[in-house]
């Protein structure tokens, strides 16, 4: 339970995208009596898999990134408790902070 040997398959570790592939050996593979956002057992890593195809930063997951996932973030993940706010860890350092805030209005404002 949660060691591998094989490669995990990240996606492109050249330029620092250390998502899994959809056959990583490490989606599952951790603690299965810890569970992942979307309730399947906890993967290897930092990150954990997610077939949906919800972005970062779109915390109400209505498929944009825009003002009112930045006022959740604030509301939820900083000044509140919410205990699930990986929507709005931009930088997936494993903190939510001025800086995710930061990326999300550069994202929301570029052309």
């Amino acid at each position: 339970m949660g060691i591998i040997e094989t490669n995990p398959l990240f996606i492109n570790i050249d330029q620092w995208y250390f998502d899994y592939q959809d056959n990583s050996p490490c989606i599952d593979a951790g603690d299965p009596s810890d569970e992942d956002p979307d309730g399947s057992i906890r993967d290897i890593g930092a990150h954990w898999f997610s077939s949906e195809d919800v972005p970062l930063g779109d915390c109400n997951a209505d498929g944009t990134q825009n003002v009112i996932d930045i006022i959740i973030m604030i509301n939820n993940c900083i000044l509140g408790e919410d205990e699930n706010c990986e929507c709005g860890d931009m930088n997936q350092d494993g903190i939510v902070n001025i800086l995710d805030i930061v990326q999300l209005v550069n994202l929301i404002l570029a052309p």
